[in-house]
């Protein structure tokens, strides 16, 4: 179990273009996107070199992974570089290998799709909180293609035994609107070289299949169903990624709670991963009022890539979260938006978030518990969460995180945008996927 210490915050921010402009360069590469550019490059026959890759304990967890299935592969933080230099394809290692991927949900069930599609005995595993979380809606589709599993623990819950299995592809179902049971189907479909079909009940994150495609597979999406076919796979000698939405969230809130009187304010944020499947944070604050644009500029990785331009003032109020399709676009900015329309003008509802119950921590009751320690309430029912605005935040003495970055990162953001102080339980947790986040806020901090 990953234990991370407490984070004191204190004071406000300085109204400085230079100090935001300097957080451009903080933003880290894209998550999703890193943990995915592994893969495929641990799949690849020849060396790949990945420029860009997010150095948080989500990530790098998986390449410990990867080096201890016999993966040749070096790692520089300071460079945000990794060089893979052997295949998991041709990989040789002991069958009862257990490797250890902590709290990433997405390391350990995109590998599961891998291992399963290369025919690969190993064992799975993860922290407290990932084996709290369920596998069964992973295993089940793979299962259904020729995967062979064994619980070793609680059913439906890691640790998990891959069996050696002859993998077939096929059409399946997912029961979960999840992008990571998609893409451990279609890694699965990757690294076996069969054809899959995947229908799901909504549309979430794509990046597995706009990289597939984009390095000479064929994969056509349809409605809710994706289809993959193995063509000509060739994987760049080179991997750039782009930075990653939903870091860039927290400063983005926290620039546009901090200068919402303020129209002249103005910061731009480049290299950002504009996948519109990514984005639903920055199009629900559009929404609410708040001045956001994006501008493309290029594209890596089958992706979207360009500016996100932010300005101050505006008429910001509290808005509802809207269709399903936008909670998947938005699903890990849930606590933060929940946050921001807490201290705007109106009411908001936030209807159906079901998914949110097995994330990191049950998001919901603990969004309601975090924002109970900044002073703020919203009301739960059921799956639902309903948000007065309109509150000012007075914390207590200590805030929950529940060693949840999504929840450490909206704290920091509302505690910093309002100048005032508290102490966050386990609030370096923000490492998981966001390392340099308490950079940006130092940089950002005025003198006490």
């Amino acid at each position: 179990m990953i234990h991370y210490e407490n984070e004191v915050v204190r004071g406000g921010i300085a109204a400085d273009a230079a100090g935001w402009r300097a957080i451009d360069a903080l933003i880290p590469p894209d998550k999703s996107i890193s943990h995915r550019a592994l893969l495929f490059a641990a799949l690849a026959p020849d060396p790949v070199v990945i420029r860009g890759l997010n150095g948080g304990k989500a990530v790098t967890l998986l390449l410990d992974a990867l080096r201890q299935l016999g993966v040749d592969l070096t790692y520089d933080p300071g460079e945000r570089r990794a060089n893979v230099n052997g295949s998991l394809r041709a990989a040789d290692f002991p069958p009862d290998t257990s490797v250890y991927l902590g709290p990433s949900s997405a390391a350990a069930r995109l590998l599961m799709g891998a291992l399963t599609g290369l025919g690969k005995r190993c064992i799975v595993d993860g922290d407290a909180t990932l084996r709290a979380r369920p596998f069964d809606w992973i295993v089940e589709p793979l299962t259904e293609m020729g995967g062979r599993f064994e619980y070793l623990g609680e059913p439906g819950a890691l640790p998990i035994r891959i069996h050696a299995s002859e993998f077939s592809g096929g059409c399946v179902e997912t029961r979960i609107g999840s992008a990571q049971a998609v893409s451990a189907a279609l890694f699965a479909g990757i690294a076996g070289r069969r054809a899959v079909r995947v229908r799901y009940p909504v549309r979430a994150r794509d990046h597995t299949q706009l990289m597939a495609a984009s390095f000479g597979d064929d994969v056509a999406e349809t409605g809710n169903e994706v289809a993959f076919s193995p063509r000509a796979f060739s994987v760049p000698a080179e991997l750039v990624v782009p930075k990653d939405p939903s870091a860039l969230a927290y400063p983005a809130a926290l620039f546009l709670l901090r200068y919402r009187n303020d129209a002249d304010a103005t910061v731009t944020f480049t290299g950002v991963c504009l996948n519109p499947t990514r984005l639903g944070f920055f199009d629900w604050l559009a929404q609410c009022g708040f001045d956001v644009r994006t501008r493309e500029t290029g594209r890596a990785l089958g992706e979207a890539v360009g500016d996100v331009i932010l300005r101050g003032g505006g008429d910001a109020r509290a808005t509802d979260l809207g269709s399903k399709e936008r909670f998947h676009a938005m699903i890990d900015e849930v606590p933060l938006a929940a946050a921001v329309c807490c201290v705007l003008p109106g009411r908001a509802v936030f209807r159906d978030l079901f998914e949110l119950t097995f994330k990191e921590s049950d998001r919901i009751t603990a969004t309601r518990t975090m924002l109970a320690g900044l002073g703020l309430r919203v009301d739960i029912d059921g799956y639902d969460m309903h948000v007065p605005g309109g509150q000012t935040p007075g914390p207590g003495p200590a805030v929950p995180s529940f060693g949840d970055h999504r929840l450490s990162m909206t704290a920091q953001v509302l505690l910093s945008a309002h100048a005032l102080a508290a102490e966050i339980d386990e609030g370096r947790c923000y490492r998981t996927s966001f390392p340099e986040f308490g950079d940006c806020l130092r940089v950002l901090k005025e003198a006490a």
